[in-house]
């Protein structure tokens, strides 16, 4: 199980590479009762473990002085779609942010997202943050995979523990980055296969 300490250092490191903006972003993990998570409109900076928030399955504070995450129904949602993921991370990650507007999934597929077994980083349909539909819409299209990208919102990017997760989303922006950069290029390439395995292969795009 993660330490109290680690989900404070993901989210530091995560603003530092902007990632989020001031308290803007959350994170959380499993645990035996429900999930521990990031408060709401707490600098990153002045949290310490008795700031975050112990939640039971049901969305009811165990423990902890201030208000979670109002992205809560969201963590909730994907836990339990998902029995094999034990952290999330909610980030606005700026490339990946743009492209979630487009509402189509990131490409080209990367060599990252199959070293890693993210797999294709589809769209969650649009919804108001901190609401149940939201939770309902990005648990659904996480399928799964190991990130999603909210419509006009940022990603959520899961996995089996903080640094799985954190890793995850670093490879989306890598990623949503990299498509970016075809996009604005004369002849953009598309690759049809995996950069990983090697299978398909570069055709240019009219």
């Amino acid at each position: 199980m993660n330490r109290p300490e680690e989900i404070i250092e993901a989210m530091r490191g995560l603003r530092a590479r902007g990632f989020v903006v001031g308290t803007v972003g959350n994170a959380s993990v499993r645990i035996a009762d429900g999930l521990r998570i990031t408060p709401s409109r707490r600098d990153y900076d002045a949290m310490g473990p008795e700031d975050l928030v112990d939640v039971d399955g049901r969305g009811r504070v165990l423990h902890g002085g201030h208000r979670p995450s109002r992205e809560l129904w969201l963590h909730l949602a994907v836990y339990g779609a998902r029995p094999d993921v034990c952290a999330i991370v909610h980030t606005h990650s700026p490339y990946a942010t743009a492209w979630s507007f487009l509402g189509e999934p990131i490409s080209p597929q990367t060599e990252e997202m199959s070293y890693y077994g993210i797999g294709r980083v589809g769209v969650a349909p649009a919804a108001p943050a901190g609401s149940p539909e939201l939770a309902a819409a990005v648990a659904g299209s996480l399928g799964t995979a190991g990130a999603v990208l909210l419509h006009g919102h940022g990603v959520v990017a899961v996995g089996a523990d903080l640094a799985t997760a954190v890793t995850a989303a670093e490879a989306v922006e890598h990623q949503a980055h990299v498509g970016w950069l075809l996009r604005g290029a004369p002849a953009p390439l598309a690759w049809d296969g995996d950069v990983h395995t090697g299978e398909g292969g570069l055709t240019w795009r009219d």
